[in-house]
């Protein structure tokens, strides 16, 4: 006797993978059970494989048909910025109609998100950060990664990872320090007196997070002061993160590996020697096709009246690169106001086929068991297999690549987290 039978589905994606998630060639191997069923007790799965036997096998409390349909892991969002406050949708008009640099917005568009931020209530922060985590819920999503970093002083930072530890959602969220997140402007020509106010931070904030993340890159922090920030934020027990290398190569991919982090997220402008790096380590590359997209650095852009060619036409070759260089990849929506406001792993899946050039396996493994290797948890969940937390979606479609192919609207029916169905006919029903 089980608590829950999920039987007859046309397809079982389960993306189980080797010790440390999918690599290389075994990214394109994505395990597809036809006619598939998943046991489930106690909130954790005891079976993968064909209905008929697990139908012989085991007698459930609960079943669910899912004769027609797909069903797959749940997505596991490795990076976000969930807790924030205001808009930034006047500044992307300003983008698309070629106003002003995206370089020049980048910087400043942050720093417009601290200054509301900074002014929010943790009341006003909590209720959108459980409205968005219903959203990620109904679209498929039942852990994610948030980190502070809209608030870049110590009072705002606290208060971010107060919010953010006492979330109370079905939606697991890992909470994660980033106060090296950009330099704010009180601190201009003071760029040390920062980053030991970072360190302070970190410590007083190690009871509400389980990470620091760090954002090494040559708009916001050198690789000097980020290494002096992580090493300490180490010695007080958190793991690490990274935003490495996004607007140009400052080496935070060799720093990530060289620190044992989780990820290297971003990677947009990664060196030959951080790719060896990243390989060596086991460190998993985070690529953030949301940003790519929402940030038009595959087409041309508007700068008055005059079109300049695209930044970072190279993603489809660099992610081949990264590919065949040995990096563990996963993918997140890297939910914030400015980049990409999306929290959505469906529409970042279906992104990374069109922009990246990926495969439907490789994108499935990316968006599931190494997503949860992102956040050391690859060995509870991320793949449907014995052991594992039964976190589950049954889809509206049968195959597996057409979550991909189509975009623009919902296709989860159900979700099921930790044994209990939150959703159904894509709508919340519990938790």
């Amino acid at each position: 006797m089980i608590d829950l039978l999920v039987s007859g589905a046309h397809e079982v994606v389960t993306s189980r993978t080797g010790p440390g998630g999918a690599v290389g060639a075994a990214l394109e191997r994505l395990e597809v059970i036809p006619r598939g069923a998943v046991a489930v007790d106690r909130g954790r799965i005891v079976a993968v494989g064909p209905t008929p036997a697990l139908a012989r096998r085991y007698r459930a409390r609960r079943t669910l048909d899912a004769r027609g349909r797909l069903v797959s892991p749940a997505f596991v969002d490795p990076h976000s910025h969930l807790v924030y406050a205001g808009s930034r949708h006047v500044e992307y008009e300003a983008l698309v109609t070629g106003v002003a640099a995206p370089e020049k917005r980048l910087r400043g568009g942050i720093r417009y998100t601290v200054s509301r931020t900074r002014r929010a209530s943790a009341a006003a922060l909590r209720r959108q950060a459980l409205a968005d985590l219903d959203l990620m819920l109904v679209h498929g999503t039942t852990t994610v990664e948030a980190k502070s970093g809209y608030g870049l002083d110590r009072a705002t930072e606290l208060r971010l990872l107060r919010v953010i530890h006492a979330l109370r959602h079905p939606v697991d969220v890992v909470a994660t320090f980033m106060g090296a997140h950009v330099l704010p402007e009180e601190y201009r020509g003071r760029r040390q007196a920062y980053v030991e106010l970072v360190i302070a931070v970190a410590r007083a904030g190690r009871r509400y997070a389980e990470y620091c993340d760090v954002c090494c890159d040559p708009v916001a922090f050198t690789v000097a002061e980020c290494e002096r920030i992580a090493q300490a934020a180490r010695g007080m027990g958190y793991r690490l993160k990274v935003h490495a290398d996004q607007m140009g190569p400052i080496g935070g991919a060799e720093l990530a590996a060289r620190l044992g982090a989780a990820s290297a997220d971003h990677l947009d402008y990664v060196s030959p020697a951080g790719i060896r790096a990243l390989a060596r380590s086991g460190t998993v590359g985070v690529l953030l096709p949301g940003v790519t997209h929402h940030m038009l650095e595959m087409t041309p852009k508007l700068v008055g009246r005059r079109l300049v060619p695209a930044v970072k036409a190279f993603w489809p070759r660099l992610a081949r690169r990264l590919i065949d260089g040995g990096v563990r990849l996963a993918l997140s929506a890297d939910y914030n106001p400015g980049t990409s406001p999306t929290p959505s792993m469906q529409a970042v899946m279906q992104l990374a086929a069109r922009l990246y050039r990926l495969s439907y396996a490789a994108i499935w493994h990316m968006a599931t068991i190494n997503a949860a290797h992102a956040l050391d948890r690859g060995d509870d969940r991320g793949s449907l297999e014995p052991g594992k937390r039964a976190d589950l979606v049954i889809w509206r479609v049968a195959e597996h690549g057409m979550v991909v192919n189509r975009f623009g609207v919902n296709l989860v029916d159900t979700v099921v987290k930790d044994g209990r169905v939150l959703v159904r006919d894509g709508v919340r029903v519990s938790g």
